[in-house]
């Protein structure tokens, strides 16, 4: 029997025992990402489609680039390959150093986001995260987004904004910062590894649209 249990959570139960579960999150950008957990294909098959009788339109998921059998799953109940994306992690400690921006362009913000501006208007942007436990030590640190605008890359702006956004997480008290980067941005991922940026993984991101 497959029963949603919270507004987020699904469960199958088989004789009084949950064999699988299913969750749904959203990211800061607010889409909706949806994820289950069992060994048995068929209970994956019945909790993919109690979700999506239920939940809006598009969803995601991610999975490991590497997990043929997991993909293979999540295209039976009807998503295809979106994006592919790396992680990459970064030592907050290791940008310590100076990245100063180029002539005619200010660094400004804080409370995670930096933005750079030329006289006044902004060229681009840095958001970031820094989770905290309910003891109040580091947990997460994760950088948003980055962009800057085509006309104004390749001048060091997207470094200079990368390094101010380390290190205030790194003041912080976080010592690793993680960001995902679509597999086809040359441009940023030149960018996390030229400041030695350590790619952690490659993941698969599927989307169905009902």
């Amino acid at each position: 029997m497959i029963t949603r249990v919270a507004t987020d959570q699904w469960h199958a139960v088989e004789d009084d025992i949950v064999v699988g579960r299913g969750d749904t999150a959203r990211k800061v950008d607010r889409r909706l990402y949806i994820s289950i957990d069992t060994w048995d294909d068929a209970v994956f098959d019945r909790l993919a489609a109690a979700m999506l009788a239920e939940l809006p339109s598009p969803l995601y998921t991610l999975v490991d680039a590497g997990d043929s059998e997991t993909i293979s799953n999540w295209q039976r109940a009807g998503f295809a390959e979106h994006r592919r994306e790396r992680e990459y992690v970064l030592s907050s400690s290791d940008a310590q150093t100076t990245a100063q921006p180029p002539a005619g362009v200010t660094l400004v913000g804080g409370d995670g986001v930096f933005r750079a501006e030329v006289d006044g208007a902004e060229v681009g942007a840095i958001s970031f995260l820094t989770l905290m436990r309910d003891d109040g030590t580091p947990r997460i640190a994760r950088i948003v987004s980055i962009t800057v605008r085509a006309e104004q890359r390749r001048r060091g702006i997207g470094r200079a904004l990368l390094v101010q956004a380390l290190n205030a997480v790194h003041a912080r008290g976080f010592a690793l910062t993680s960001v995902d980067v679509d597999e086809s941005d040359t441009a940023a991922i030149l960018l996390l590894e030229g400041i030695g940026a350590r790619r952690a993984s490659n993941t698969l991101e599927l989307m169905c649209r009902k």
